[in-house]
């Protein structure tokens, strides 16, 4: 990773705990619809089999554990969409 792009994932980091509160573990349940449109049912049935773009991992055992993303996980997943995003808009716009 360049310094660019870690001091860029470093900021996002920081956005993430301004929006979800200074945790390095975020519920999967806050991120369902914002972060993945989708229902936190799908997220919890996705993360169950490892269908995410992101590991989402319970500390426990139990059936009613949450689901929980790390921070770094979580804003790499953002970077790369944006980096993504970029690439895409840049091509569109050599016509």
């Amino acid at each position: 990773m360049t310094k660019a792009r870690n001091a860029t994932q470093t900021q996002t980091v920081y956005l993430l705990m301004a929006e979800y509160g200074a945790k390095i573990m975020i519920p999967l349940e806050d991120l369902a619809l914002k972060v993945l449109g989708m229902s936190v049912n799908t997220a919890k049935r996705k993360a169950k089999s490892n269908e995410l773009p992101f590991p989402a991992v319970k500390l426990n055992d139990s059936q009613k554990a949450p689901y929980l993303v790390h921070i770094q996980d979580l804003a790499a997943y953002i970077e790369n969409q944006c980096s993504s995003a970029r690439i895409e808009w840049g091509k569109a716009q050599c016509f």
